[in-house]
């Protein structure tokens, strides 16, 4: 019969065997449990989330989660129902397949509610027709303390060859805290809305926040004389 009583040296033994066998049975279920959590755990509705994709080949969100925290705080009076206003990463490209099809993904899923784009990833967004029309917007007040140049997307309807035209975006040159702060480099870069976003006005509202907190990042800035290097 063999020894199976309990040792030290026969456990001590029984671990050296069989130690790669255990290790991975614990990243299996580790693993397993993370993916379980991800997939299960109750997340907010679209309708509930303001989501801002920053689409460049880099972007760091990580510097705007105060601001978004901000924008959360000073938009819930107006939309008792929010629960989240995040800003993601996306890398984008010109000429790059794969970050053509990750935006038109976002895009058909209803995922992302506004764009800080360069400006690959804004003529990608144009051709979509994904943007809705800012000049309401706009000649009512919105941003327009900010003086940003409007972006107009021209279009013709290849059943009746009319052309029509809207106001896609705002530039984003002057808001250089976006590039201080090591999120998204401004320059050649705009400001846009989708139309599949779940709840519009309530974004339009949160990128008001948004300005307004870049705004005080961008005067708080010290000024620098000195020529960049």
């Amino acid at each position: 019969m063999p020894d199976t009583k309990f040792s030290l040296p026969a456990l001590r033994e029984h671990l050296r065997k069989y130690f790669w066998i255990y290790l991975i049975g614990i990243t299996i279920c580790l693993v397993g449990t993370s993916v379980l959590w991800t997939t299960t755990t109750p997340r907010p509705s679209i309708q509930e989330t303001v989501v801002v994709y920053l689409a460049d080949a880099y972007a760091n969100p990580e510097p705007l989660e105060p601001i978004a925290r901000d924008m959360l705080e000073q938009t819930r009076p107006f939309d008792e129902t929010l629960k989240e206003v995040d800003f993601q990463g996306m890398m984008y490209q010109e000429d790059d397949y794969t970050s053509t099809m990750v935006l038109l993904t976002r895009l058909s899923v209803g995922e992302g509610d506004a764009y800080l784009a360069s400006q690959a990833a804004m003529d990608a967004l144009v051709r979509s027709e994904a943007l809705i029309d800012l000049t309401e917007y706009v000649e009512g007040g919105w941003l327009s303390e900010y003086d940003l140049e409007p972006y107009i997307a021209e279009y013709s309807d290849e059943d009746s060859g009319e052309h029509y035209s809207l106001m896609a975006g705002l530039r984003l040159d002057s808001v250089t805290a976006l590039k201080d702060m090591g999120a998204f480099f401004s320059d050649g870069a705009y400001l846009c809305v989708t139309i599949n976003g779940g709840n519009v006005e309530t974004t339009m509202k949160a990128l008001e926040v948004m300005m307004k907190d870049l705004t005080e990042v961008s005067h708080a800035q010290p000024e620098n004389t000195e020529p960049a290097a």
